[in-house]
């Protein structure tokens, strides 16, 4: 009996111990997903060395030309800076021009590992320096115009240009540099974290895209693609509201559209979700465009930012303001221009209302957009509106200090003051930043609101009450007789 019981526990040990070898520990698990990771890097090295070598330029080396060619064919100027940047990176002098297909392995492997948001700052920051221990205008510059060509190329419903893309990166960068030629990479990176923190992911996400799977296309002879997985939700569209945009296009450049996706909260570009991705969002206004970009990218559509208010076209005052933007229950930007070229912007998270006290969630902010471009405060309880409420300061202040708020137009609509110097305001226009049923329940409270009113004006009167009626009077006055004055 036993020996019986020993050759079982033998038998069971040994069960045990052929199990325990069939199954992978937490360390070889990781190291498959990273040999499997590695294998488009692989193919992708074997195929540059080749055509390095077609090209003769070199044999068992990649070169710089030949990977700016291939992998970014619309973007060489990137190409090449990430090229010398891993080169660099490996051992090689800034001039190198080669790298062997180890090093690139090596390097492009770093490059796929999950990085954080404030590493990837410093890490394009450095491949546009070039490796020198300061970043010039010009650098910067260029930056910042390959993100905004990169995001208008995958714009939804084809590529974009803008006028005053120049004057929008200018003012960034003057905003940044304080009027020297030059700064250090970790101030630059530590500025564009706080002023533009969604700018850079998005550039390392289209870089990371092309490792991947540039090999693909290149193995079918196909150009390598020129977008990533959600580059196109990236920028929110400009709706036209046809029924009242009869004197031509609204103010907002789109270059300051993209600017502000780079800079302001998710919560004002978020991608909408359309059940069944049956049609637009907004079909209200008339835009069958929308129609289109809706199938085109399933379910998911990007953001939509409605018009609400302009002053050139509804008129330059409170009550207009208040008539368009109040009920409107979603996240807003409020553009505010004043003379001498400056131009503000106010991100509601919450619907605007009156009050005497501050209101607004964390996703609040007060930027300036011309001359230069920054956030001036971000935050909880940032704004403050009122037209109405007696024995309180009148018109619209933002800032976290309300005795002396940043930003403050007054209740007459005629002045902008920022940091205690007076702007005479030029033009006000607000984007509603929500769902599109933001935008149909406001709609359909403002009809409710008209309705309202016209049951209010038609007063049915009795004969007896229009023989007392002031009107009456002064319908004779005026020379027109009244033939329903009820006998005596």
């Amino acid at each position: 009996m036993g020996n019986h019981h020993s050759h079982s526990d033998n038998h069971s040990s040994s069960s045990s111990r052929k199990s325990i070898s069939r199954t992978s520990s937490g360390a070889d698990i990781k190291e498959q997903n990273h040999a499997t990771a590695l294998v488009p890097v692989d193919k992708l090295a074997k195929i540059l060395v080749h055509k390095t070598a077609d090209e003769g330029i070199g044999q068992n080396v990649i070169s710089a030309s030949v990977f700016a060619k291939y992998l970014f064919p619309q973007y060489p100027e990137l190409g090449l800076k990430v090229f010398n940047y891993m080169a660099r990176c490996g051992g090689g002098c800034k001039s190198t021009k080669q790298m062997s297909a180890s090093s690139f392995r090596q390097q492009a492997d770093k490059l796929l590992q999950i990085i954080p948001d404030e590493k990837i700052a410093e890490l394009y920051v450095k491949v546009f320096s070039e490796g020198s221990e300061e970043v010039a205008q010009q650098q910067v510059l260029d930056l910042l115009m390959l993100t905004y060509r990169l995001a208008m190329d995958n714009y939804p419903g084809g590529p974009q240009t803008c006028l005053h893309i120049h004057h929008t990166l200018q003012a960034v960068v003057d905003s940044a540099f304080h009027k020297k030629l030059a700064v250090s990479p970790g101030y630059m990176s530590n500025w564009l974290l706080q002023h533009l923190p969604r700018l850079l992911p998005l550039l390392h996400r289209y870089v990371v895209h092309v490792l991947t799977t540039a090999y693909r296309s290149l193995q079918e002879k196909q150009p390598v693609t020129t977008s990533a997985p959600g580059m196109e939700l990236s920028t929110p569209v400009l709706e036209k509201n046809f029924d009242i945009d009869t004197k031509g296009p609204y103010l907002l450049p789109v270059s300051q559209v993209w600017l502000l996706a780079t800079s302001l909260p998710a919560i004002y570009t978020m991608p909408s979700q359309h059940p069944n991705g049956s049609s637009s969002p907004t079909q209200h206004n008339g835009s069958c465009a929308q129609s289109l970009i809706a199938k085109m990218l399933g379910s998911t559509y990007p953001s939509h930012w409605a018009p609400l208010y302009s002053s050139d076209q509804h008129g330059l005052g409170s009550n207009r303001f208040l008539h368009h933007v109040l009920s409107y229950r979603g996240p807003t930007l409020t553009f505010l221009r004043g003379q001498e070229g400056v131009e503000f912007c106010l991100a509601a998270d919450s619907e605007w209302h009156e009050s005497n006290h501050y209101w607004g969630c964390e996703n609040s902010c007060v930027l300036q957009i011309l001359p230069l471009f920054h956030v001036i405060e971000r935050g909880a309880k940032l704004l403050y509106l009122n037209f109405s409420i007696r024995g309180y300061p009148k018109g619209i202040h933002a800032g976290k200090n309300p005795s002396k708020p940043s930003l403050k137009l007054d209740d007459a609509f005629s002045m902008i003051t920022y940091s205690g110097i007076p702007y005479p305001l030029v033009s006000v226009e607000v984007w509603g930043c929500g769902t599109s049923k933001s935008r149909e329940q406001q709609l359909e409270t403002k009809k409710w609101e008209v309705k309202q009113a016209e049951k209010q004006r038609v007063v049915k009167l009795s004969a007896a009450e229009w023989a007392d009626h002031p009107d009456r009077y002064l319908l004779e006055l005026g020379g027109r007789q009244t033939y329903n004055t009820p006998s005596n």
